[in-house]
């Protein structure tokens, strides 16, 4: 279904990754674990083509495209002279290339300047322009939670979980045990590699390793 595999990852001429091969055989939720630098954020940027890379990500045989990965951020870039509703159709138009459906998760003020909102009102709205779409073939979420509320964690948890029903989702997170007990597969970024972690073991028992 979808087979990724990537040689040499670099960042600001930096060796992060090497010999990357992981295979997905079907939706579900899966999460990927490291500590700080380990290289979490590299390698889903490297699976967006935003950032150098060798090897392929390939879906049912085809290489992906950027267009085809909702892509949502730890700090995800706004344009701060839109509105959110202008950015919604720039997002649609400028990146995936299609009409904005207007659907949303978050309820936000559709005329106020992005610059005017909270880093966690910019990040909902980055959110919404992301997912008003529904047809990608992958999906990405790098550290959802950080900087949203608690009603709003709940809100894109439940996406999150609901998405990965029917499709391929990539998480990250330092909340570890909200997301552990929905993972379908858990893999470890360490020393330059990823590796699968045995998912009948709780998460805390590695990072609690000296």
């Amino acid at each position: 279904m979808l087979h990724i595999e990537l040689q040499n990852i670099r960042y600001r001429n930096k060796n992060i990754l090497s010999d990357i091969r992981i295979a997905i055989q079907k939706s579900g939720l899966y999460g990927f674990f490291g500590k700080n630098g380990a290289g979490k954020t590299t390698f889903f940027k490297a699976l967006c083509d935003t950032i150098k890379r060798k090897g392929s990500v390939l879906y049912h045989g085809e290489e992906l495209s950027p267009s085809d990965i909702a892509f949502v951020p730890t700090e995800p870039f706004v344009y701060e002279y839109l509105t959110t509703a202008e950015f919604y159709d720039f997002y649609s138009y400028s990146i995936i290339g299609k009409k904005s459906k207007g659907n949303t998760i978050f309820e936000i003020e559709k005329n106020k300047l992005l610059k005017e909102c909270s880093t966690g009102t910019r990040k909902k709205a980055y959110m919404n322009a992301v997912l008003q779409f529904d047809d990608y073939k992958l999906y990405i979420f790098d550290e959802p939670f950080n900087g949203l509320d608690i009603e709003s964690n709940y809100l894109i948890l439940e996406k999150i979980i609901a998405l990965s029903k029917d499709n391929i989702v990539f998480i990250s997170s330092h909340i570890i045990e909200v997301i552990e007990p929905y993972l379908d597969e858990k893999f470890i970024i360490s020393n330059g590699s990823i590796t699968h972690f045995d998912k009948n073991v709780a998460l805390k028992s590695y990072f609690e390793k000296p």
